[in-house]
């Protein structure tokens, strides 16, 4: 059961990173809709992983899922954020 759970966890983990690196330069083409289906997905994976490990008691991997996953997250909406202060 145990290993079941991380396995797909880890397969859950491989498909959301591809998602982030694969719409990194399309992401701003995406509607909004589609920008929030991939930014929850991120989101949802890595705080399901930090809060499982922070829950065990193993509070320097829950910090450094929580950092990585959040960084990637900065990294998907940069050039988004770069974007709408350009326009102004």
């Amino acid at each position: 059961m145990i290993f079941g759970h991380i396995l797909f966890g880890t397969i859950s983990l491989i498909g959301v990173l591809l998602l982030d690196y694969g719409f990194r330069d399309e992401f701003n083409s995406l509607n909004l809709i589609q920008k929030l289906a991939i930014f929850f997905s991120i989101f949802g994976i890595f705080a399901t992983v930090a809060f499982g490990l922070f829950m065990v008691g193993n509070l320097l991997a829950g910090a450094a899922v929580s950092i990585v996953g959040l960084v990637l997250l900065v990294y998907l909406i940069r050039p988004t954020v770069k974007e709408k202060n350009s326009n102004k």
